[in-house]
């Protein structure tokens, strides 16, 4: 049930009433807001706009990179500034805290050196902190107001309030500050969608002990943007439904000035001020499931509380508060009416929003009912919970180093998804992998900065900066990885690239004609390419060198040198397989294939007689044959004839295609044509032992002595398609 807050400062807020169960899980939980009644009108201070007073313009003094420089040498030297600038009387000041390790002198010396001269040194106990009252955290109340701010402050009959909290700073789609709370905090009464917030005073909360109160000035702090409680279609969703949930947005009224914090309040700094509660927080780093183990919640009416999700828990379920069904986990973290929309964490990462619950009596537990933020974030169109991002560390180089053009920046940013980088050349962008980043540092010699910013989504840390001096590095020859040296490639190569010194001119040369084909400046990632070239069928070699410029003076590197071959690609054989094996009466009497048009193929055919125990019972049985066969490639195939089909034996073919004289790596294969079955011959005649003679009536010979020759010739082939092949002559890929 809800309950309306009645009057206005103080709100005199009453508790809910909760369902009583008679077990745990047998009821629904009721939804932890609050609601109220009609308000009676209340007095605003309008702010009274003084008429401008003309002054004179402030005297010119220590400049915005003076400054800088300052605090970074005093941050070395073991102080903190504080503050700095000229006095009332024309005297510079320097304010640092108390706890500096660096003495008065050492900290006027640091002024000095940097243009501001014969400073007095103030010393403070702590640094300054923010007075404004911007500042808006997790788990603070605000009320929902109905039908609009004015009418609610202007105490017209109807208009009520209702009371929740705050759950994550966020970001709407287009990076504008915004607000996540609970769902049904953006529903009145009679379930009509509100629009306008405001915030409540913290300290005059339940959660230290008041009532509730509304301060003296009463400005909007946003509109609910969007909001669902229950199913996706407005409804009350079903038990199951994954899109049932409890989440509202509220778009902040960014010309008052509202600062979302990514943070949590712990309740320890509740006053006056609606943003005394940003002075304790609970940094939120990231968005996660929950899990089973500690758990706590921040809202107006219980403050900070801490729970568990234990093993009798729902980790990812389905609740029904007030008859909507909302997907999320359950504790029994302490949570009350008012609560609702309220930051649930565990350790620095957001996990839940208060939707529901009932309260604990003397015989049960604490029920408490989060809407899981993984499950309903999803559901708001793009919005993101604010975090509090950690400045990047840069682990390379060190702050001051004497770097050369180009070094490898390096660093850590967890929490992060990428990182910006400035403060030389052009601003870019560095993807973070597994909370690691490395880009490429300046390349201009001189004093160089590089800032880097740790981001994710809309979400962004304080800046790292690291000074560096880029200095000349020695001057090598450069490196050319494409075309390799001693290599042959198949197509005509229209690019030379390689390495080099970042920012040096390279020039390729021609290492016979010494003519200059092309020239190109080494980019800052150390890379170049000369393109535009044409290096056709034939071996080439090319000269490239590097030449800087410093203080006037040429340096030129020493040459570097590649040597490749460009070469039609190996024909291709598509009527023999390698390892075939035809029948005696079926051996090829041709090859055939495809190869570039034009070319000319050269096919070399070699038979090899096998060799057995039997073989001159089977001389004869087996015809070598070898040759040399050509032909041209038209509409991308050729084929040779060799006159004949070939008989028995096994053969290797070595195939080649040339254009412009220039010839291909070959394509080896090996096959086999089968001998024929010996019909008779080779039996001993009965009873004497001896040979039988033909006609002699002796028994006709069996296959057992046939499978010897065959045995041989299908070694020989298993050689010649796979070892043999190994150590087959190939072509040289560069001649000598």
């Amino acid at each position: 049930m809800k309950h309306r807050v009645t009057g206005r400062r103080p709100l005199a807020l009453t508790a809910a009433t909760t369902l009583a169960l008679s077990g745990l899980f047998l009821g629904a939980p009721a939804a932890f807001a609050e609601d109220g009644t009609e308000p009676t009108p209340a007095p605003t201070t309008a702010s009274e706009t003084a008429a401008p007073v003309e002054t004179e313009a402030p005297a010119e003094g220590v400049s915005e990179q003076q400054a800088a420089d300052i605090a970074k040498a005093s941050a070395e030297a073991g102080t903190e500034l504080v503050a700095l600038g000229e006095s009332a009387d024309g005297g510079n000041v320097v304010v640092v805290t108390a706890d500096s390790t660096a003495s008065d002198s050492a900290i006027k010396g640091i002024a000095a050196d940097r243009g501001f001269p014969d400073a007095e040194v103030v010393k403070v106990d702590r640094t300054l902190t923010s007075f404004a009252e911007g500042d808006v955290v997790g788990g603070q109340g605000y009320l929902s107001v109905s039908p609009d701010l004015e009418s609610f402050v202007a105490g017209e009959p109807g208009s009520a309030a209702w009371a929740c909290s705050v759950g994550f700073s966020a970001f709407t789609p287009t990076g504008g500050p915004a607000l996540l709370s609970a769902g049904h905090c953006a529903f009145g009464a009679s379930d009509e969608k509100l629009t306008d917030t405001t915030l409540t005073v913290p300290g005059e909360e339940p959660a230290v002990g008041g009532e509730g109160a509304l301060p003296d000035t009463i400005d909007l702090l946003g509109t609910f943007g969007f909001a669902q409680f229950g199913g996706a279609d407005g409804g009350l969703g079903s038990n199951g439904e994954s899109t049932a949930t409890d989440i509202s947005v509220i778009d902040l009224d960014e010309a008052a000035g509202w600062n979302p914090v990514p943070a949590v309040t712990d309740w320890t700094t509740a006053g006056d001020s609606l943003s005394s509660l940003a002075d304790s927080v609970i940094e939120i780093k990231s968005v996660a499931a929950p899990a089973l183990g500690e758990v706590s919640k921040s809202g107006r009416t219980t403050g900070f509380t801490t729970g568990v999700v234990d093993g009798d828990d729902i980790l990812d379920g389905w609740a029904s508060i007030d008859g909507h069904w909302v997907r999320g986990f359950s504790s029994n973290t302490l949570a009350g009416p008012g609560d609702s929309g309220g930051s649930v964490i565990q350790g620095d990462a957001a996990v839940g929003l208060i939707s529901g619950g009932s309260e604990a009596t003397e015989t049960e537990e604490q029920f408490t009912w989060a809407a899981s933020l993984v499950t309903a974030l999803p559901r708001t169109g793009g919005y993101e919970v604010a975090l509090d991002i950690d400045a990047p560390v840069i682990t390379s180089p060190t702050d001051g180093a004497e770097v050369q053009p180009g070094t490898t920046v390096t660093g850590t940013a967890p929490g992060a998804t990428e990182v910006t980088v400035s403060g030389f050349g052009a601003d870019q962008t560095v993807a973070v992998t597994d909370g690691a980043f490395s880009f490429v540092g300046p390349v201009e010699l001189g004093e160089q900065a590089i800032t880097v910013t740790a981001r994710n989504g809309f979400s962004a840390s304080d800046s790292t900066t690291i000074d560096v001096t880029v200095v000349p590095a020695p001057l090598v020859a450069p490196v050319i990885t494409s075309p390799a040296d001693r290599t042959t490639v198949t197509e005509t190569v229209t690019a030379i690239s390689g390495t080099g010194l970042p920012t040096t001119a390279i020039t390729v040369t021609d290492a016979e004609t010494d003519d200059v084909l092309g020239t190109t400046e080494v980019a800052a990632d150390g890379s170049w390419t000369v393109d535009g070239l044409s290096f056709e069928y034939g071996e080439h070699s090319v000269v490239v060198t590097q030449t800087r410029t410093i203080d006037g003076e040429e340096e030129v590197s020493p040459e570097a040198t590649s040597t490749f071959a460009v070469r039609p690609v190996s024909p291709a054989v598509t009527s023999v397989a390698n390892g075939a094996e035809f029948a005696h009466n079926d051996g090829p009497s041709g090859l055939a294939g495809s190869g570039i048009d034009g070319a000319t193929v050269t096919v070399k055919l070699n038979g090899a007689e096998p060799t057995s125990a039997n073989t001159a019972a089977l001389a004869g049985a087996f015809a070598a044959a070898s040759g040399t066969f050509t032909a041209t490639v038209e509409d991308g195939a050729w084929s040779v004839d060799f006159g004949a089909a070939l008989e028995s034996g096994t053969y290797t073919v070595s195939a080649t295609q040339a254009i412009d004289g220039v010839s291909s790596a070959p394509t080896d294969l090996a096959f086999a044509v089968l001998a024929a079955p010996v019909a008779g011959g080779g039996g001993a005649a009965p009873g004497d032992g001896g040979a039988a003679a033909p006609g002699d009536g002796g028994l006709a010979v069996t296959g057992a002595d046939l499978l010897v020759p065959l045995s041989a010739a299908a070694i020989a082939l298993a050689l010649l398609s796979g070892g043999l092949l190994l150590v087959f002559r190939r072509r040289q890929l560069i001649e000598s």
